[in-house]
């Protein structure tokens, strides 16, 4: 099976038909200044938060660190937990989202599925960025209260056609 199809079946179909436990995906808010360090996936081709899955024994911190280095080149430092984010309904999933430093600054894509890795002003995003990341980086991080905060955000069709738009957009040139 094509490598793809494969990512396709074990990341979105499989768990979604055998009704398993959401996976863990934890994901870092790497923080330079004012800057935010995104990642531009190969499909869908929008910026999101850098991070993934974890491997087995490992904990959500070192699969943080882990993954932001493979997708980016960059190695970090954990600062805090900002919170936990249940995502529900297409692709549902935890993701503990830290906030981080980077600990170098050595910048460059490193995974076949990651195209491009760059700092975005905290105002000044993309557009082409997966919806559910805007009232983190706009609100969740800024906002006083105790943390680790703790969200729901429901993934339901209205946001997946909204990414299927600001894909086709963006690999159209439209959407940056």
């Amino acid at each position: 099976m094509p490598l793809k199809l494969r990512k396709y079946w074990s990341d979105i179909l499989r768990p979604a038909l055998a009704r398993q436990d959401p996976p863990i995906v934890p994901q870092a808010i790497v923080l330079r200044g004012q800057e935010v360090l995104l990642v531009k996936r190969d499909s869908p081709a929008l910026w999101e938060l850098p991070g993934g899955g974890m491997l087995t024994g490992e904990t959500s911190e070192d699969a943080t660190r882990r993954e932001v280095e493979e997708e980016t080149g960059v190695r970090v430092e954990i600062l805090e937990l900002l919170g936990w984010y249940e995502r529900t309904g297409f692709r549902a999933h935890r993701s503990p989202v830290f906030i981080c430093r980077p600990l170098q600054a050595t910048l460059r894509p490193c995974t076949e599925d990651v195209v491009d890795a760059r700092y975005f002003p905290l105002t000044d995003l993309p557009r082409a960025m997966f919806p559910w990341y805007l009232p983190i980086l706009r609100t969740d991080i800024a906002g006083p209260g105790p943390r680790p905060l703790r969200r729901r955000q429901h993934l339901g069709l209205f946001v997946v056609l909204h990414c299927v738009w600001l894909d086709a957009g963006s690999r159209l040139g439209l959407i940056g």
